[in-house]
C-alpha cells in the first residue's frame, strides 16, 4: 500500500487524505489515503493534481513512510500537464 505526499512550490508536505489541512514534517502512522499500486497513484495523481498549480511535485511513500518513488511536474518552471517518474 502507498501514501501520496504532496510537494507544493513553497517546499511545504501535505499528506493525501490527511484530516488536516495543515503542512507535515514527519508522515504519521496509520493516516492519509491508501493505494494499492503504484499504477493506481500515477492514475490518481494525472487525474487530480492536474489543475492544481501549486504542487510541483509528489511523493510516494508506503507503510513505513519511506520515498519509493517521486513524480515532477514536465514543463517550465513545473507547470506542465504530465508527469515525469522516477523510482528511488
Amino acid at each position: 500500500m502507498f501514501r501520496i505526499l504532496a510537494v507544493s512550490i513553497r517546499g511545504h508536505r501535505y499528506l493525501e487524505g490527511n484530516p488536516t489541512s495543515h503542512p507535515i514534517t514527519e508522515v504519521p502512522p496509520g493516516v492519509g489515503t491508501r493505494f494499492p499500486s503504484l499504477t493506481a497513484v500515477k492514475q490518481h495523481v494525472q487525474r487530480e493534481y492536474r489543475s492544481l498549480s501549486v504542487v510541483w511535485r509528489v511523493e510516494v511513500i508506503d507503510e513505513r513512510g519511506e520515498v519509493v518513488s517521486r513524480g515532477t511536474r514536465d514543463g517550465v518552471n513545473g507547470t506542465g500537464s504530465r508527469w515525469v517518474w522516477q523510482t528511488t
